[in-house]
């Protein structure tokens, strides 16, 4: 993208600032994951990987030792269009798993969902054997699939995803 998306303005409010307000009401606590000196004026938590190098696995683990609840939940920075509604859905699934995480005819979204702290040894060991893959770790857990087809019938950018100056642009 070339600068810090979580900044990107979509109507006069950073990305980060739209995931906190959309986060409010179901959680008690927010935090962005990494360590970032421009958000010090957003008034957000932040939690540091602490891992470098391994992409979004350590985030989610950093975020979930950081935590003090056994339920997390976790949206992407750059998904401008997720939604209450899609939240409720995977909140309303809570059960007997370890993920919980949308599913559609495009594939997962393992970076918005409902993690449990009890996966933090699974976590941990994918990271020492160097398998940083989200969506081969969480086929070895008891992740909840969440068909959300429907919704994107409703929302049809439910998913969108914001990574290049086009997409940024077609918002």
């Amino acid at each position: 993208m070339g600068t810090n998306k979580a900044l990107l303005l979509v109507n006069n409010e950073p990305l980060l600032i739209r995931v906190k307000n959309l986060l409010e009401p179901f959680c008690n606590t927010i935090a962005v994951s990494g360590q970032n000196t421009d958000y010090e004026n957003l008034n957000i938590g932040m939690v540091p990987d602490l891992f470098d190098g391994c992409g979004p696995v350590s985030g989610i683990l950093s975020s979930l030792k950081h935590s003090i609840t056994n339920w997390n939940l976790l949206v992407s920075v750059d998904t401008p269009f997720v939604n209450e509604e899609l939240l409720q859905l995977l909140i309303s699934q809570i059960g007997q798993y370890d993920c919980i995480v949308p599913k559609h005819e495009g594939g997962i979204e393992p970076l918005i969902g409902l993690y449990s702290r009890q996966i933090l040894p699974q976590l941990e060991e994918a990271i020492n054997h160097g398998d940083y893959k989200l969506q081969r770790i969480l086929s070895k857990l008891n992740t909840c699939y969440v068909d959300c087809n429907f919704l994107i019938k409703k929302y049809p950018r439910l998913f969108f995803n914001v990574n290049h100056p086009v997409d940024y642009n077609s918002i």
